[in-house]
């Protein structure tokens, strides 16, 4: 079995979107939202705790390991990710002075790498 690997900013960017989309409503009770949200709420009062250094090295240097994830869950994740892409090249197409080529290409990374992730779960049936 692989791991599926974010970095803190990557985990924390998917959690806050899953959070936001829900506008106050309670996930579903099979929604990855329930099954991570204690290690980002572990993470988001860590990263409120520390200096501005400090959290950016807690950002963009941690990493969140995720040992197991159901076909459920990757979907869900690959369409939160799928937002993000979205949302970046709309501030992009935009002039969002907050819009950034570099946030792009990285999330359109990692959605490539997830959909492969999920064609590779389906062709061996529910192991990755």
């Amino acid at each position: 079995m692989s791991k599926l690997q974010f970095s803190v900013y990557e985990f924390m960017a998917i959690m806050g979107r899953i959070d936001e989309d829900l506008k106050g409503a309670a996930p579903a009770d099979d929604s990855v939202f329930i099954e991570w949200r204690d290690q980002w709420k572990q993470l988001e009062d860590k990263s409120e705790a520390l200096g501005p250094m400090e959290r950016a090295d807690l950002l963009f240097d941690g990493k969140v390991t995720i040992n197991a994830i159901s076909e459920e869950h990757l979907r869900e994740v690959i369409d939160v990710v799928a937002g993000q892409v979205e949302m970046n090249q709309t501030m992009i197409d935009e002039d969002d002075p907050d819009a950034d080529e570099e946030d792009l290409a990285m999330w359109r990374n990692r959605h490539r790498e997830l959909n492969g992730m999920l064609a590779s779960f389906v062709s061996t049936g529910g192991a990755i």
